[in-house]
């Protein structure tokens, strides 16, 4: 995605994302967030924390349709969060993803956001929808 404000890497206001894959199946990206992210005082802004977790989660989902549904996307249907304790913008966070279930169109995702000293701040579940993909 050429300007999406979290993975694209043209996007100058973004957050830039890049990802990797463990065996597993998990995902994972890392971020230190700008200071103009900010929420209260020194605390990353929740939005910005869900922007994350949407983005690792979307990631997920989307690798579980496989290369075989290249026509495929998904969009995230819901996601509910559970914010557990600041997560500071002076520190990279971890964003943390995987799959747990797919019924039908529907893909279950579970995901994490972890501190610097990779203890839970922020806890995801999303619920994913898989639509035909038509580009431009």
């Amino acid at each position: 995605m050429e300007q999406c404000f979290g993975c694209s890497t043209s996007n100058d206001n973004g957050l830039g994302l890049t990802f990797s894959k463990y065996d597993d199946g998990t995902i994972e990206t890392r971020h230190l967030t700008d200071q103009h992210h900010c929420g209260f005082d020194t605390v990353i802004h929740g939005g910005i924390q869900a922007a994350i977790l949407d983005e690792v989660m979307g990631v997920a989902a989307q690798g579980s349709l496989g290369d075989e549904t290249s026509d495929l996307a998904c969009a995230t249907a819901e996601m509910n969060l559970r914010y557990l304790r600041p997560a500071f913008l002076a520190k990279e966070v971890t964003a943390r993803a995987w799959v747990i279930d797919v019924d039908g169109r529907d893909i279950y995702v579970e995901g994490v956001l972890l501190s610097s000293e990779m203890v839970e701040v922020t806890t995801a579940n999303s619920r994913w929808r898989q639509m035909r993909y038509e580009p431009k």
